[in-house]
């Protein structure tokens, strides 16, 4: 197990705008506001998702589409550098109006009905790097 021990910046909440792609909205929040390092929380509703599923024996996403209105019930996420471009990492547990739910890695093509962001920045500034043992890109700490 490795570890780093962090200390918290700055706080914002913020309200990703109607009709943004989720992913991208995140990333360039994140860019404008220089937070190379952080950790986000997110709620709202989506018009639709794009979701990701890492198939573990094959080393490769599958992608999961949605093409229906869904209540953004749960995101959490990171924020980090790789290969020095900004990398931001997210999880969601979305809902259908049965309340059946689904989940997965945020992808680009998620598109915003209404979302409220908790964004924290951490120091310093954490680095991710391909590992190869899982194939994903990893926390290099």
């Amino acid at each position: 197990m490795s570890y780093l021990e962090v200390k918290g910046q700055r706080e914002i909440l913020c309200r990703i705008p109607y009709d943004s792609d989720l992913l991208l909205a995140l990333k360039d929040l994140a860019r404008r506001l220089d937070i190379k390092t952080g950790v986000f929380m997110l709620l709202g509703a989506l018009k639709n998702a794009t979701l990701l599923y890492y198939v573990q024996s094959e080393k490769k996403y599958t992608k999961i589409t949605l093409d229906f209105p869904l209540e953004l019930v749960s995101g959490f996420g990171n924020i980090a550098m790789m290969n020095d471009d900004l990398m931001v990492h997210a999880h969601v547990v979305l809902a259908d109006k049965e309340g059946r739910c689904y989940g997965g890695h945020l992808a680009e093509g998620s598109k915003v009905f209404s979302c409220e962001a908790y964004i924290k920045e951490l120091s310093p500034t954490v680095y991710r790097r391909y590992d190869q043992l899982t194939g994903l890109n990893l926390f290099d700490i």
